[in-house]
């Protein structure tokens, strides 16, 4: 079951002053096509570009990190819809996808898996990043035939030596803030990190919300968990037969050289890593062209 349609937002335009480069307004005003499929009993939905080329192109799936969206490839997937496949998805409890009653590990490698096979893209190139990219490699492992690499940016993989991260109880309810720029006013990004491209950020920023009644609330669902733990995870990364490119920021405070060559090692065909410089956890927010030059040059 799917709806598909050019997709709208009740959001106001982001900002259009001369601090916007021309790069960046071109990107985002080539806009993905919105789809959505039932996966599990909740509408899931992804963005696409260039379904209705020719279907022989290489495909290439982008996946976000945890409570972010879609959108935050908006002006990254662009870049490769001339030449491949391009979809985006939102995992579900974040951006216009459906809320469950229940999330654990596997519920975002279902969401992956099932929004390749809608869109008929076969074999990929997955992309992820932070939590969307260990959602990524477990997807590789339970359905190998829809991977032929993956691209993981700057993932935290926890090893059986490594502490178990706490966090706090989920919060379900919150009153929506009042109207669009106290809402903005309260972005923040997890983990965070220095602003570098403030219009990058109001852009992210204004496609996290939704407009509701007595205000604005954030598309996430509170009712996520605060952190997502898969025991073991770690034993997976050599099961995976596909390559496997690690890129971080240089300024991460997920991810350094140490962890970065730890994981590369697990992998059988572990490549990397690729440091883009002057980079943070958030990649795409930071350097956003360094990190479209990187994955094209890994893609060449």
């Amino acid at each position: 079951m799917m709806t598909s349609a050019p997709f709208a937002t009740d959001v106001p335009s982001a900002r259009t002053d001369a601090s916007v480069p021309e790069w960046f307004s071109r990107a985002v005003g080539r806009a993905g096509h919105s789809s959505f499929v039932e996966i599990d009993g909740a509408p899931v939905h992804y963005l696409s570009w260039g379904l209705d080329g020719p279907g022989d192109r290489p495909a290439i799936v982008f996946v976000h990190g945890y409570r972010a969206h879609a959108r935050w490839w908006d002006f990254i997937a662009p870049f490769f819809a001339d030449d491949y496949r391009v979809v985006a998805l939102d995992l579900s409890g974040m951006g216009d996808s459906g809320h469950r009653d229940h999330y654990d590990g596997m519920t975002f490698v279902r969401d992956i898996l099932g929004v390749i096979r809608h869109a008929g893209l076969g074999a990929s190139t997955i992309v992820g990043h932070s939590f969307g990219g260990a959602r990524v490699l477990r997807a590789c492992v339970e359905a190998p035939e829809l991977a032929s690499r993956l691209i993981v940016i700057d993932s935290y993989v926890r090893f059986g030596d490594a502490p178990v991260p706490g966090g706090a109880p989920p919060r379900r309810h919150a009153p929506p803030y009042p109207d669009l720029a106290s809402a903005l006013q309260r972005f923040r990004l997890m983990p965070a990190q220095p602003v570098v491209l403030p219009y990058v950020e109001d852009y992210v920023a204004r496609q996290s919300l939704r407009q509701v009644d007595g205000g604005w609330q954030w598309k996430f669902d509170r009712g996520l968990p605060a952190i997502v733990l898969v025991p073991d995870e770690y034993k997976l990364l050599s099961r995976i037969e596909v390559p496997v490119d690690f890129v971080y920021g240089e300024g991460s405070c997920v991810v350094d050289d140490a962890l970065a060559r730890r994981v590369l090692a697990s992998f059988r065909r572990g490549r990397g890593p690729v440091v883009i410089p002057d980079g943070y956890h958030h990649v795409m927010l930071s350097q956003p062209l360094a990190l479209v030059a990187a994955l094209r040059s890994l893609l060449a």
